[in-house]
This record gives structure tokens, sequence and C-alpha cells, in this order.
């Protein structure tokens, strides 16, 4: 790693901390700067201001749950087994790293960003359960539709799965990772056989 890119990894994680215990809003360029021990000018040196500074620890947070989800998907052969470690996996990630989950709740402190970064996430979402989708039917083990059905049936199982964790959340005030297993380990199969 450079110099730079060590300085610039020092700044996100800083900012990761601070933008999970303030929100963006309420987070300073000066209290990023103060985090990190160094002069605010650095951190302009880097980022134009605290939104992009917040764009790339999002961009940071997507690339890290993504490779998570991918390896754990990758553990298994079967088509089912690849969905119901997806949902898991990627369901409990969100909830697990703050900003992101505040991304896809929409919290008004993030408003206008939170609509584009929850957008460009849901994109390539789609396309990896499609993906999924694809191999399981070019395998033969998904053969209850037609092929050009498959990108709104991942996008249909897509916000599923999104409404079951956000209505979990907003009902319970919390997140209950046990009912996310159960309903994946009975709604995949009855979806998919």
């Amino acid at each position: 790693m450079s110099k730079d890119e060590i300085v610039k990894a020092e700044i996100l994680e800083q900012a990761q901390k601070l933008f999970q215990q303030f929100g963006l809003k309420k987070t300073t360029m000066d209290e990023i700067a103060l985090a990190c021990g160094k002069a605010k000018s650095t951190l302009y040196h880097y980022f134009k201001s605290k939104e992009e500074v917040f764009d790339a620890v999002i961009h940071m947070e997507v690339i890290n749950l993504r490779q998570h989800v991918k390896d754990k998907v990758e553990e298994h052969k079967k088509m089912l087994d690849k969905l119901q470690a997806y949902v898991i996996e990627f369901n409990l990630g969100i909830i697990q790293k703050t900003n992101l989950y505040h991304i896809v709740k929409q919290d008004s402190m993030f408003e206008a960003r939170a609509k584009k970064h929850f957008f460009q996430m849901l994109d390539f979402e789609k396309s990896y359960i499609m993906r999924i989708l694809e191999d399981g039917y070019d395998s033969g083990e998904y053969r209850g539709v037609e092929r050009e059905d498959i990108p709104w049936i991942a996008e249909l199982f897509l916000a599923a799965f999104y409404g079951v964790v956000q209505y979990s959340v907003e009902r319970d005030g919390t997140f209950d990772e046990e009912k996310l297993t159960k309903a994946a380990l009975l709604f995949v199969p009855k979806l998919f056989s």
C-alpha cells in the first residue's frame, strides 16, 4: 500500500465510526480530521467534502459486504442453498453495518444520498441473484419459469426479503436473526423448487 492509500484508509476508518455514531448531518470534517489526527487540509487533499467521504465509506462497506456474501454463497453447490445463504448473509451484513443499514432504511438524515446508494445497491444485488438463478436454470435445478422471467423474479425475491427485514426492524425495533434464518429456510425452497 502506498502512503496515500494508507492515509485514505485511516480517514475512511475514522469517518466510518463517526458516521455510525452521529450520522452524515452531524459529522463534520473537523471531527473527522481530529479523529484521524490529521489536519483538515489533509482531508481536503483526498476528499472534496464530507459527502464525498461518506460516499467512499459506503462504497467500502458495500465492497466488504459483497465479498463476504460472495464467499458464503460460493461455499454451496446447489441453487437453493446459495439463495438461502445469500438471504441470510446479505441481510445480516446490512444490519451489522450501521451506515449501510441507514441507507437501506433510507433514514431522513441521509435523504437523497440514501436513495442514490440504495438503488445502486439494489441494481447490483438483483444482477447477482439473477446470476444464481440463471446458473440454476442452466443446470436444470430451476425450470419452473421461462428464462426471460428471471430478471423480474430476482427483483421480486430481493424486494420480498428486503421487506421481511424492514418489517422486522420497524415492528420490533430490532432485528431478529433467527426469524430471518427461518424465513430463508422456509420460503426459498417454496419459491424456487
